[in-house]
């Protein structure tokens, strides 16, 4: 919590004029008739203005004095010193304020007759307005503390979701490639090249959790590919992009695991064909992906493996419930996985 932009001081500005005005129409009105509007705006509003200017320093005080189990006692005292330094500081801004423009209210005191009134009668209101900004900043505090708690651990749970898939995904295919390597060299050297390349897309891509949508789809094709060799079978991979979604940011190697479902339900144990398709679509500011295939189907109630979890949690974490995810078989045979979320654009990285 800092106020260190001008956005910060215009809200802080425009929070204790707020405040002022409030008070100054509170005490007018139940002074009732007779009493003087401008001399309730003239106290409030001063009274109000000295107290802001205060406020990031009190901000500081709250930063280097927590209340913590280890730092009551310290936050404590360094307060009760806060409050007497404060209610020094308040009544002096108050008197710099209000001694040149005593004239627009008609009030024509003397400096010191109006020193001597503003420190004694402010020190008993300062004290309390002072425990109630201090408290306020440290529940602000705490509120942002917390909202950057549940940030970082949302964060950290979307890239432990994220890094789930390589290793899944990697295992098997190195397994794949072990089991082949002495009947086949030729064949694994082929595997271990695709791999390498998909791997190295998969690492220059860094912590990000979205890509452009071409880049997905690249990443895909590869999949696919590595699949072919690995399974001996023919895949082939259809995509079709809608024009006005072919901006599209989406969550990076989301595909995978609904390619890698396709393949294991729908090739069975004697296919050695199977057609894959993905869609990209737009609608009502959604991005929509559906993933289809022509195998053998899945059950509509079958229990969701590690990969299809994955993809509905990160959904989750990233858009919450503006995201939706399902599947279900198809009535010509096959299945089909329908991902939605926001519309978010990004830029292609293919011409």
């Amino acid at each position: 919590m800092t106020f260190r932009t001008p956005a910060a001081f215009v809200w802080l500005f425009l929070t204790f004029t707020a405040i002022g005005v409030f008070f100054a129409l509170h005490s007018y009105l139940d002074e009732g008739p007779g009493a003087s509007l401008a001399v309730h705006f003239y106290y409030e509003l001063t009274g109000a203005w000295a107290a802001m200017v205060w406020v990031p320093a009190l901000g500081w005080l709250t930063r280097v004095a927590p209340f913590t189990r280890n730092t009551i006692a310290r936050a404590l005292g360094l307060n009760a010193l806060g409050a007497l330094v404060y209610t020094l500081l308040h009544s002096t801004a108050e008197l710099a304020m209000r001694f040149p423009l005593q004239s627009l209210v008609g009030f024509h005191y003397p400096l010191s007759d109006m020193a001597r009134a503003t420190y004694i009668s402010e020190a008993p209101s300062d004290l309390v307005y002072y425990a109630f900004i201090v408290t306020s900043l440290y529940l602000l505090r705490h509120f942002l503390a917390s909202r950057d708690l549940e940030a970082k651990l949302a964060e950290a749970k979307l890239e432990n979701l994220r890094l789930q898939l390589q290793p899944h995904f990697l295992f098997n295919t190195l397994n794949a490639i072990s089991s082949v390597m002495y009947e086949d060299v030729e064949k694994a050297d082929a595997m271990l090249a695709k791999l390498s390349d998909f791997l190295r897309t998969v690492l220059d891509s860094g912590s990000v959790h979205t890509v452009p949508l071409d880049k997905e789809l690249a990443v895909e094709n590869m999949y696919v590919d590595i699949m072919t060799t690995r399974l001996e079978c023919n895949l082939t991979l259809d995509v079709r992009v809608d024009e006005d979604a072919k901006d599209s940011s989406v969550p990076f190697m989301l595909l995978q695991p609904l390619l890698e479902n396709s393949i294991r339900h729908g090739m069975g144990s004697s296919r050695k064909t199977l057609d894959l398709g993905i869609e990209v679509s737009r609608s009502n500011g959604s991005t929509i992906i559906d993933v289809d295939d022509n195998g053998l189907g899945i059950e509509p109630n079958a229990a969701r493996g590690i990969g299809l979890t994955n993809v509905a949690s990160r959904l989750k974490y990233m858009y919450g419930d503006a995201a939706t995810f399902s599947i279900a078989p198809l009535a010509a045979g096959g299945t089909r996985a329908t991902l939605t979320f926001p519309y978010t654009p990004g830029e292609r990285t293919c011409p």
